[in-house]
């Protein structure tokens, strides 16, 4: 029987490539032709974007920092769900929500907004890797709008670095790391509009504004310098219909930390908003005159004082000239409405004031007041 000679496939393929070869190199305007094809060209030179790349690079690395240390915060409660269709019919449905948080401590501290966990029954902490732990409450501030969790672990975690708000200037970047709309790690960046937004709401505390994109679930997230710095937590908008319009507020991170040691001071427990019952501006020159107040004194003077207030309890009178609040300079009615809300339901304030040439100091239990109704 007659044998037939093959040739292996492997040949027919070395002469196809000999032959490619052959062309690229006696015919280099096709070598050119193919290269081009397969070449990635940039409309603009990298040297011609050598700034932008370096601010790009800023970007990624405050990102990269950031993301370590950001967290999602889930919580779970029980609401009654009435049946659209069915008048009276109504069945109980647990509903979840996401918010934002970050690590403050290694040992698995977590600061978050106080309306993210409110009213909560399961709160839950997504971490960066997806790992999901659940929160031990260690306790809130409902005022401040600040909450504070922990992770029930003894793992060392990466914590943010805490800047220096006072530091802030209108025109500094501003980036928001959190998970708005329960898409996580989602990072966006604007500027600094300004450093001290005030009365936006009944606390009184002031805010930093920025025209970083932050929408509902990106509460209780961090607001981050170009040095991957927390200079603020993400707490509101103020759009239309919920949404972004360029303006969102964070709470300054120096706001953040005193509200922290009074959270410290009251573990398990959820300080209450607390009025102290007075009415006060800073004084005019006759004011100064009439009552004998230095010119150089800084402070704010009381006018009229709420019956049943905390102020008339503890005996501060039309007229006192209140200078320091807890060991702080007063120097308009937001410094003392500030202090008032640090302090809380329950807790002492401690007056320095000026009343009738001399300076004393009162101590003011913020208690709940009992409004009195006539018949």
């Amino acid at each position: 029987m007659e044998r037939k000679n093959s040739i292996p496939t492997i040949v027919y393929f070395n002469f196809v490539l000999l032959f490619l070869i052959l062309i690229a190199i006696f015919f280099p305007e096709i070598r050119s032709s193919v290269a081009k094809i397969f070449a990635t060209p940039k409309p603009v030179s990298a040297s011609k974007q050598n700034q932008a790349i370096q601010l790009q690079n800023s970007f990624h690395n405050v990102y990269r920092v950031a993301q370590s240390y950001v967290v999602s915060i889930r919580t779970k409660k029980t609401e009654m769900i009435f049946h659209p269709y069915a008048f009276g019919e109504a069945h109980d449905e647990r509903l979840s929500s996401l918010g934002s948080g970050f690590i403050i401590d290694e040992r698995g501290f977590v600061v978050t907004n106080y309306h993210v966990i409110q009213n909560a029954e399961i709160i839950e902490i997504i971490m960066p890797d997806g790992k999901i732990y659940p929160a031990r409450y260690v306790g809130s501030h409902e005022r401040a709008d600040i909450a504070l969790l922990k992770i029930p672990s003894d793992e060392v975690f990466e914590p943010a670095f805490l800047g220096n708000s006072d530091e802030v200037e209108v025109g500094d970047w501003a980036i928001a790391v959190g998970s708005p709309y329960g898409l996580e790690k989602t990072f966006t960046v604007g500027v600094v509009s300004t450093k001290s937004r005030e009365d936006l709401d009944e606390t009184g505390q002031t805010h930093i504004q920025t025209d970083t994109t932050i929408n509902p679930g990106s509460s209780g997230g961090p607001l981050l310098n170009i040095y991957g710095e927390v200079i603020g937590i993400n707490r509101m908008i103020r759009g239309g219909n919920g949404m972004n319009s360029g303006i969102g507020f964070a709470i300054p991170i120096n706001y953040v930390k005193k509200v922290l040691r009074q959270i410290e001071q009251n573990v398990g427990q959820n300080i209450r908003p607390a009025t102290l019952g007075v009415m006060a501006t800073a004084p005019v020159p006759d004011h100064r005159k009439s009552l004998g107040i230095p010119l150089e004194a800084v402070g704010v003077l009381v006018y009229d004082i709420e019956p049943g207030s905390s102020a008339e309890k503890a005996g501060l009178r039309r007229y006192d000239f209140i200078l320091q609040a807890n060991g702080i300079k007063i120097r308009n009615i937001n410094d003392l409405r500030e202090q008032v809300g640090l302090v809380g339901l329950g807790g002492v304030l401690r007056l320095k004031i000026f009343r009738e040439a001399q300076s004393l100091e009162l101590s003011v239990p913020l208690v709940e007041v009992v409004y009195r109704t006539g018949k």
